[in-house]
């Protein structure tokens, strides 16, 4: 059966990645594009065949003929229009991060609750297809016990102006970027976050933004494991995505921006495997979006629901306050007890 997908956004995201995939989807069809301006959702709409426009949220997404809501906004919106989905009866799909703030994030996830309905968190890094070959060679003990996890991921210069305005976008590079990289850390210790420090700094976007446009950030997870997230926008003149695990008989090396040839050393030999695909299928949108249509259709579990999200955002708020006060961090537990 054909979902009805309402996209709440127009811009870089939402044009690049997900209205490109769902368009390559066979049971998804977008019947409506909402943005902040007529003329950006109007262009959106017509680049992709989309009947419908609107700059009115709270009634596109209540319109009887959309199923799924999602959420390629800024981050202030992200509440809001899970909220309203949830309201409408609807599931969302919301882009990282989850909200601003865990409290917003709990804000989500009750309405949700409430209403019966649910929300993906779209999360891609666990969809890329060289980080799902590794996480397959981990699992089958091809390099041991994972102990050690770094993931970097960097750019030049946000794409949009509202990232720099901490009310609109919530914070700066560990909010934006360096969930990325506290999942990829997550996914492959395969243990939850326990403690955090962190470092941060402006060094390029002072005179745009109060938030920091550099983070390094050391995790200490349940099971002993370490990871490392070095995330930031002032890598100037060239955009980094790497990623490494580091376990007692290998490791293993992605390098996403090169359509990710993945390096695995181990005792039983090397590899590199080459992966000259496209953008939508390489850096797993494509996967993504196709996996939650069908956790919907059949009602199972998927790989990413919106609680991930918030452990996320736990993670991230005990960064902020080990980088305010310079000492490590106890990240909050989940209302099961268990840290994020």
């Amino acid at each position: 059966m054909t979902a009805g997908i309402c996209v709440v956004g127009a811009g870089f995201w939402a044009t690049s990645m997900h209205l490109p995939a769902f368009a390559m989807i066979e049971d998804a069809e977008v019947r409506c594009v909402v943005a902040a301006t007529e003329a950006s959702a109007r262009q959106a709409a017509e680049r992709f065949g989309v009947p419908r426009w609107s700059t009115d949220l709270a009634s596109s997404v209540a319109e009887a003929d959309i199923d799924v809501v999602d959420v390629v906004a800024p981050p202030f919106l992200h509440a809001e229009a899970v909220e309203l989905a949830a309201a409408a009866g609807k599931d969302a799909i919301c882009i990282k991060p989850l909200g601003r703030t865990v409290a917003e994030a709990r804000r989500m996830l009750d309405a949700v609750e409430r209403a019966g309905t649910r929300l993906f968190y779209a999360e891609n890094v666990p969809f890329i297809p060289a980080v799902r070959e590794a996480k397959e060679l981990v699992d089958d003990g091809r390099i041991g016990r994972v102990f050690r996890v770094k993931a970097c991921e960097g750019i030049g210069e946000p794409h949009s102006d509202w990232f720099f305005d901490p009310a609109r976008s919530g914070g700066g590079a560990v909010l934006d970027m360096a969930v990325h990289s506290i999942e990829f850390c997550r996914f492959f210790a395969d243990s939850p976050v326990e403690t955090v420090t962190a470092e941060l700094g402006t060094f390029v976007w002072g005179d745009r933004t109060t938030a920091e446009d550099t983070a390094v950030l050391t995790l200490r997870f349940a099971n002993g494991a370490i990871g490392q997230c070095e995330d930031s926008w002032s890598l100037t003149g060239a955009m980094d995505s790497r990623f490494e695990v580091v376990g007692t008989e290998g490791r293993i090396m992605i390098d996403n921006l090169h359509r990710q040839p993945l390096q695995v050393v181990s005792g039983a030999g090397d590899w590199t495997f080459p992966l000259p695909i496209p953008g939508l299928v390489a850096d797993g949108h494509l996967d993504m979006l196709t996996h939650f249509l069908d956790a919907r259709r059949t009602g199972t579990p998927s790989r990413s629901e919106g609680s991930l999200g918030l452990g996320v955002l736990r993670v991230v708020e005990a960064a902020l306050t080990a980088a305010e006060t310079g000492q490590r961090q106890t990240v909050a537990a989940d209302q099961e007890g268990v840290p994020a």
